[in-house]
Order: structure tokens, then C-alpha cells, then sequence
């Protein structure tokens, strides 16, 4: 299977729009996720390598390829459609699927769409990259209505686990650049791996961000995997042992329980809650050490959000517009 995954990253479809323009609402609600508006413009859109990519055991197992859509004045159609139909600015996750960047240079797809939502209303993009291809997006006309985030991590995470992607630095950069150029910025940090030494190293990330960029909001996760991908990990990784051994120590998230038709599910595998509120009590203590920005948690508990004294109520998570109520 890893083989035919693989072999996928080096095969690109070209595809008819199709529906391009969704919405997603998590089917478990106990898993915490703001309900956001999705623009397809690639699925699978990533080649590169990243161990932990839940992609590996979804679309990729099925169809193991690249697919970008094309028909550019159609998605706009779709797009205008979905705005007219809201009395609120939405913001559409081109994140969800792809990284938003890492094929531009093929697609040209963020070319002709960071203009069109900086002549819009009220409709904002959301663009989630471990790209560094930011060169053609510093001259467009965005008015602030595109929002570019950043998945980073600690360097020696970076070089093991998200092979084929930019490192640290090179990402670093390409954000201090786009911010420069008055795109607003923010962070995603996910997963926070704890490896041995994790705090220190965890700490000087941190520290080397705000000594270059000024992101408005950070988003905090951990390594958090479906049944099938706990199932499956010790076949199912390329880089050596160290996160199947992290893995043996991990549980279900939550009681199972049975969601729409399916059979009970427990949720995404994960460390103990105790641990996980460690890891984000220690990431946003060292966040206010340089910062009073937003904070968010990806996909985890109310349990977890009220421990950290996190408000549920106020959910700014980097793919909000402006925040969602998380209160159940």
C-alpha cells in the first residue's frame, strides 16, 4: 500500500470542477471543530511526505493521486453562489484537501483567486501551506482578504518526519515575506511531538517564530490518529520506529460511540488527556512569553479547551473568519 501512496505523489489529474464548494461539519462532536466552508481546488494536493498524513489512509488509499480542477470561472460561479446565499463573511478552507501553495507553480490556481476574493465583499480565503513557493502571490491585490497560514514545526521534527517539504527556516521566511507584503499571517503547530528533549527544543520554535513574524493567531495540536491508521502502525510509517513506539502508548479519545450509521467509534487515537494538556499548557506558556495572541486547539476536547482555560465560546481557531461558539 505505501508503495502505491507514493507512487501516487508523482501522478497529477486534471479534473472538471465539479463541486468544488462544500461544508464541513466533524461527524463526532465531541471532537472539537469549527463547521468552515471548503474550496476544493486540488484533493490530494500535496506531494510531499509527511509520516503522519491522515490523507495516507483516506483518498490516498483509494485514489492514490494528485487531482487539481480546473474550470477556474466555474469554481467562482460556485463560489459567488455559496456568498449570496450568506448573510456573513465566509471564509473557504483551501487547506483541507491540499497545501495551498506547494502546487502553484503548475496551477497557477492562487494567481487568479487571491484577486478575486480581494474584490469580494464578503468572502475571505484561507490558504494552508508548508510551501515556500510564495514568490508569485507577493504582487497581488489580496485587501486582506486572504489569510495564510503556516503548519510549522521544530526543526529536527521537520527534517525526519515532513520529508520533501521546505524546512523550518525556509517556511519561516516565506512567512516573514508574505506578511511583508501585508497578506495577515498565522501559525499552525501541529503535531507537537514530544520526543525526548521536546520542551527545549519546542521552546526555542516558538522563540524563532515572533523573532520574525507577528501572527495574529496560533493553532496547537498533537499527534492524534484514525482507528485504522492506529491499526495499522507498524507497517504504516517510513521513518523508523519512534512513532509506532509513541503510538503503543496512546488510547481512544472517547467512549465508543455510534455516529449516523456507522459502527461505535471511540474517535482518533491519541496520548492521555492528562498529556495532552501538558503538551498545550507548556506551548501557550511559552506562546505568552512573545505574545498575547489567539490560541486555538485542532480537533480536541471540551475536556482539554476548559482545563487550559481556553473559551469555547470564543473559538479562534486560524481557519475561522472571526470565531465560532464551541460550547455543546
Amino acid at each position: 500500500m505505501l508503495d502505491k501512496i507514493m507512487a501516487g505523489k508523482r501522478v497529477v489529474f486534471i479534473a472538471p470542477a465539479g463541486q468544488a464548494v462544500d461544508q464541513f461539519t466533524m461527524p463526532d462532536g465531541r471532537m472539537l471543530c469549527p463547521h468552515f466552508d471548503r474550496l476544493k481546488l486540488a484533493s490530494n494536493g500535496c506531494f510531499y511526505r509527511c509520516d503522519w498524513c491522515y490523507l495516507k489512509l483516506t483518498y490516498r488509499a483509494n485514489q492514490p493521486y494528485i487531482t487539481i480542477r480546473v474550470q477556474f470561472d466555474e469554481i467562482k460561479r460556485q463560489i459567488q453562489k455559496r456568498l449570496r446565499e450568506s448573510t456573513v463573511p465566509i471564509m473557504f478552507n483551501s487547506g483541507e484537501l491540499a497545501d495551498s501553495l506547494s502546487l502553484e507553480h503548475l496551477t497557477g490556481a492562487m494567481r487568479e483567486f487571491i484577486p478575486f476574493f480581494g474584490q469580494s465583499g464578503n468572502g475571505y480565503l484561507f490558504l494552508l501551506t508548508k510551501s515556500d513557493n510564495v514568490d508569485c502571490i507577493l504582487d497581488l491585490s489580496h485587501n486582506g482578504h486572504s489569510i495564510v497560514t503556516w503548519s510549522l514545526n521544530n526543526d529536527d521534527v521537520s527534517r525526519k518526519y515532513e520529508i520533501g517539504a521546505p524546512g523550518f527556516e525556509r517556511r519561516l521566511e516565506a512567512a516573514y515575506k508574505v506578511q511583508k507584503a501585508g497578506y495577515p499571517v498565522r501559525i499552525r503547530i501541529d503535531p507537537v511531538v514530544p520526543f525526548d528533549g521536546w520542551e527545549s527544543a519546542y521552546s526555542d520554535t516558538v522563540a524563532r517564530v515572533f523573532q520574525k513574524i507577528t501572527p495574529d493567531r496560533i493553532t496547537l495540536g498533537t499527534l492524534r490518529f484514525e482507528e485504522q491508521f492506529y491499526r495499522m502502525r507498524r507497517s504504516i510509517f517510513t521513518t523508523g520506529p519512534d512513532l509506532p513506539r509513541m503510538m503503543e502508548e496512546m488510547m481512544p479519545m472517547f467512549e465508543p460511540m455510534i455516529i449516523g450509521d456507522s459502527k461505535p467509534k471511540a474517535g482518533k487515537y491519541s496520548f492521555s488527556e492528562d498529556k495532552r494538556a501538558e503538551i498545550f499548557e507548556f506551548m501557550i506558556r511559552e506562546i505568552r512569553k512573545h505574545s498575547d495572541c489567539t490560541v486555538a486547539l485542532c480537533k480536541e476536547s471540551a475536556n482539554v479547551w476548559n482545563r487550559l482555560g481556553l473559551d469555547l465560546s470564543q473559538c479562534r481557531c486560524v481557519c475561522q473568519y472571526d470565531h465560532a461558539d464551541m460550547r455543546r
